[in-house]
Parts: structure tokens; sequence; C-alpha cells
């Protein structure tokens, strides 16, 4: 029961716009309440309640690359119709995170206990941090439901899961704002987070049971399957470690600032690269949406197809993210300055660095999609532990040498030095990827920015935007520019056909009798 190019085309674009809808609600969000948290908590308070949620947040991987290793096989069992082996694998998959779910919260209540010495805070505050780190734990109770997330995903569903994320940030910021009004401190934030993320997984569990009920029964009832738990083995090892050597470079710079330099020097990082950082999660989500896609297409050996569609989304991504990372870094520093005070801007090599992996990340993340869509996740363990170990070693070298911008500067050498090279030639391996169209599907972008991004740096560096409508203005205005050199200029006549028949099977034209 394989889904037609146009339902895969149809689902990964919508997969991709609700995920662009969550992305710019999360920034609206992020844009109100950011400056009232931080007033209300102060900068001590809000920069450990940042260094505590990475402490806790390394918990995720005690689940032992369970989600990673569901995904796939459930994207091939629902693509192929097989529901027998889709209630055996979410059957198992519940009994595994079950077992998950305890042996998390007693890692978290040791982590809680030695969590002042992990964020050093003053003597006032460390009773507010040690118990919202408890409060925090009640979120690991959610574990047996995450089989229902990876369902979706496989599912090609996505746009199900940005919805109920949407939901989720709606319910997060909202009691974090009032909160914090109310004057509940860390213990308050951590409150909100938790019936986020409660309400999350309600409705994420309500909306598999209503596709395919009796999943939690056979949970429970049926006896195990020893076909789905080899295949869930199989792929849960290497996708533990490659997940592991991943949270290295994604929930250790604040912790490291924290440790090197105090909890207060987290605060620049986290406001100076927020910007950058929501685009990073939202380029990525083009991978997120599509790989659900390119594993059928695998599963169906349409080998040629799947290089096709590869080459095209990464020249996707390369230009999304060229009008949107560029933009983003020539108005930083305006942006910042007026959001929340000059003061918090963590400087420009924060920004510029920030910038970089915006652009790299999202390219990485669709390429190592390939992979792990496909279950073949065990041929970036070697590299991803090379690469954990870099980023480690170098965020804290630099850290200590150049400050705040150290750990973003580590991230950035793991990846040119692993990841950047690695993955093109292992794509090559195991899928037949031609190098050198990849290669130019990577750089195109970067050479014909590059005249229109400098001319946009020195006009954001020579004058400040009046107020918020002429900043928006001109940062939307640049974005725009920039895919209309794009569309005009490096697209072929052919491309832009292609790009229109694809626009009207996602948006089909009202036809009459």
């Amino acid at each position: 029961m394989t889904a037609p190019a146009n339902v895969r085309t149809r689902r990964s674009a919508l997969n991709f716009g609700t995920g662009v809808l969550l992305s710019a609600v999360s920034v609206a969000l992020a844009f109100v309440a950011t400056p009232l948290i931080l007033r209300w908590l102060g900068t001590e308070r809000f920069g450990a309640l940042r260094a505590a949620g990475d402490w806790l947040g390394h918990l995720s991987i005690l689940e032992l690359g369970l989600g990673g290793a569901l995904a796939p096989l459930l994207a091939l069992a629902v693509g192929r119709g097989e529901l027998p082996a889709v209630r055996h694998t979410m059957a198992e998959g519940i009994r595994a995170y079950a077992l998950v779910s305890g042996a998390t919260l007693v890692a978290g209540f040791l982590l809680t206990l030695a969590m002042t010495r992990l964020v050093p805070v003053g003597a006032a505050l460390a009773p507010d941090l040690r118990r919202a780190c408890l409060i925090g734990l009640i979120g690991l109770l959610m574990y047996p439901l995450l089989p229902f997330r990876s369902l979706v995903e496989g599912s090609q569903r996505s746009y199900v899961l940005n919805l109920l994320l949407l939901v989720q940030n709606l319910v997060i910021t909202g009691g974090a704002v009032l909160l914090a009004w109310r004057g509940w401190g860390i213990t308050g934030q951590f409150l909100a987070l938790v019936a986020g993320q409660v309400v999350f997984h309600a409705l994420l569990a309500r909306d598999g049971l209503a596709r395919f009920p009796g999943l939690l029964r056979a949970a429970v009832r049926e006896p195990r399957d020893a076909q789905a738990r080899r295949e869930i083995r199989r792929l849960n090892v290497p996708t533990f470690v490659f997940n592991l050597c991943g949270r290295v470079g994604l929930l250790t710079d604040n912790i490291i600032l924290a440790l090197l330099l105090g909890p207060a020097k987290v605060v620049p990082l986290f406001l100076t690269q927020r910007l950058l950082a929501l685009a990073q999660v939202q380029l990525a989500g083009v991978g997120n949406a599509s790989w659900a896609a390119l594993a059928e297409l695998h599963a169906l050996d349409r080998r040629d197809v799947f290089n096709a569609r590869l080459l095209e989304l990464t020249r996707l991504v390369a230009a999304l993210s060229i009008a949107t990372v560029v933009p983003i870094a020539a108005y930083n520093h305006h942006f910042v300055a007026r959001w929340v005070g000059d003061g918090h801007f963590g400087g420009d090599l924060v920004t510029a660095v920030a910038a970089v992996n915006a652009y790299l990340v999202p390219l990485l993340s669709l390429w190592g999609w390939c992979f792990g869509g496909t279950g073949q996740v065990g041929v970036l363990v070697p590299v991803a532990v090379v690469g954990a170990a870099l980023n480690l070693a170098a965020s804290v070298i630099f850290t200590r040498w150049l400050g705040i911008a150290g750990p973003l500067l580590g991230t950035l050498v793991a990846l040119l030095t692993t990841s950047a090279w690695y993955l093109p030639r292992q794509l090559r391996r195991s899928f037949g990827t031609e190098l050198g169209a990849l290669l130019r599907a990577v750089m195109m972008p970067l050479a014909w920015s590059a005249p229109v991004a400098a001319a946009l740096v020195w006009v954001a560096r020579a004058h400040e935007p009046p107020g918020w409508p002429a900043l928006g203005a001109e940062m939307v205005g640049s974005a725009l520019l920039l895919l209309a050199v794009w569309w005009l200029v490096v697209l072929s006549p052919a491309d832009r056909a292609g790009y229109r028949a694809r626009a009207r099977v996602v948006v089909p034209r009202a036809s009459g009798p």
C-alpha cells in the first residue's frame, strides 16, 4: 500500500508547511515572552533555567535509541500496509519505553541531587532550582507514549506532530509567562513545561489510537513478539550511540558556559543566537518532512528517483538557508538590542558562527536522514563518535580562549572535520549519489548569494532601522530579494516549471465537472 508520488509530495509539503507555521508561532511567542520572563526571573535565574534544562535534557539518551529504531520500522510497515507489523512493533515499543521510563526517573533523581553543583547558583536560588528539577521529572512518566510520535512520523503525517507541538508551545509559553509574573521562579517554568508535555502526549496518543485501536491493550495483554524485538534491537544500539554523540553538540553549549564562566553568561549566548537557532530548526524541518517519503522510495528500490529527489531537496535547503540566515545575521544586532537590550548582545563573532552552523546543520541533517530513515544509521556511528569528542574538546578550549562564542566554534570545527565530508562520501557508497552534483547543489547558492549578501550586511551596518516595522520590513525584504535572485538567476526554466508543477500538486486548482 505505497503512496503515489503526488501523495508523497503533498504530505511532504504539508509537513513542511505546518513546520513553518510552528516556527513562525514559536518565534512570535518567544519574541513576546522571553523579555518578560527574563525581567521577572532575573539574569541568574534565567541562565540557571537554561543550563538545568540542558542537563535534564541529557536524560533522553537513556531511551537507548528506541525512537530512531521504531521510526524506520514503522515507516516500512505503514508504507507496505502491513498492519499486524505496525501493531507488534508499537506494542514492543511501548513496553520498552515503560522500562526506560523507570530507569530514567532514577537517573533524574540522582541528577537533581547534584544539580546545584552542576549549575552553580547562589544559596538563595538553590532550593528553587532543586524543586524545579524534581517537578521536571514528572515529564518522564510520558515516555511509554513516545512510540506514538514515531508512528506519526513513519506514516508521513508529521503535520499532525507539528500541530500538536504548536499546542504544546502555547501551553508552555502561556504558563511560563503567567508563573514568572506570579513570582514562581524556576519552579514555575518547569511546571509550565510539564503541563505542555502532558497535553502533547495525551493528544498524540489519542490520534494514534483513533487510527490503530487497541495498541495500548496489545502492549499490556498480548504475548511478546520475538521478530519485532529483534528488529528493534538491531537498530536501537547504533541509534543510541548516534543520538548520544549528537547531543554533545546540541545540549552542552549552555552547560560548558555555566561551568566555566557562570550561569549569567548563558543568557547572551542564548539570546544572540535565538533567531538563528529557530531558523536552523525550521530549515532542518525539510529533511524531517521528507525522510519518510525518501525511505519509501528506497524500500521500492527506486534509486534514480531517490537521488533525484535528494539533490532537489539539497538545492532547496541550501537556497532557503541562504535566504533565511543572511538577513537574520545582517540585522541580528539591531534585533537583539531592540528585543532585550544591547547589553544582552553576545557579539558579532557569536552571530557569524551561529549563521554558518545554521547553514550547515540543515544540509547535514537532510543527508543524515537518508541513513536513519532507511535503517542504516550504523554507518554514521564512527564519525559521530569522533565528531562528538572534537566538539566537546574544541568547545572547552575556545570558551577559555574566546568566551561565549567558544561552544559554537567547537560545533563548527566538529562539523567541518567530520560530517561535512563523510556524509557525501557515504551517500555515494550507499545510494550511488553523484558527489559532483551534490557539491554543486550546496555551493551554487553560496556563489550567487555572496554579492547580494555582502550588500545586505553593508546596508544593515550603515544605518539602524527606526522601529520594529522598519526592522521587520528590511529583514523580510532581504529574504525575498535573495529568493528572487535564486528563482530568476539560478533556476533554469525547467526547474521553475518543475516547482510550479509541484505547487499544483500541493494546492490543486479547482476544476469544473
